[in-house]
């Protein structure tokens, strides 16, 4: 019994020993995309296009053995830094979402858990988009 709940009260502890530890930003794919270190892009499900002067679309997939909680903070402290504005943050059954803008594009991250035979890996989506934002329709007038 002794053992048992040693090994309990280690698991408990480790859960927010992980949630709360830090990650270092790794080397980005983007310049101004963010990526833990130990993080790597999973080419055969990324995709990007720009022109010579400007990005049109990104949709980029990391994989990494970070834990996503981790991941999450890693993102809200990072991409301010590279001069995103968070519009929102939220959680739905375990899978993270975040949007952030910059000018006229914007960046949804989303993270979640990636389950392998062995182990789990944290998949984090980033997909950012051209926004061209419109102009207040006119009111129309009634009584003419």
């Amino acid at each position: 019994m002794i053992a048992a709940g040693g090994l309990l009260a280690g698991c408990a502890g480790q859960e927010s020993d992980t949630q709360q530890f830090r990650l270092i930003r790794g080397r980005p794919f983007e310049r101004d995309i963010p990526v833990p270190a130990g993080f790597s892009l999973v080419e055969q499900a990324s995709e990007d296009r720009s022109t010579g002067t400007s990005r049109l679309y990104l949709r980029h997939v990391y994989t990494g053995d970070a834990d996503k909680y981790a991941v999450r903070n890693f993102y809200r402290e990072q991409m301010p830094l590279a001069r995103w504005t968070k519009v929102s943050d939220g959680s739905v059954k375990g899978d993270f979402s975040m949007r952030f803008e910059k000018g006229n594009e914007s960046c949804t991250v989303a993270i979640t858990d990636e389950k392998k035979a062995i182990r789990t890996k944290t998949r984090v989506q980033v997909v950012i988009a051209r926004e061209e934002r419109g102009q207040t329709p006119p009111t129309s007038r009634t009584g003419s």
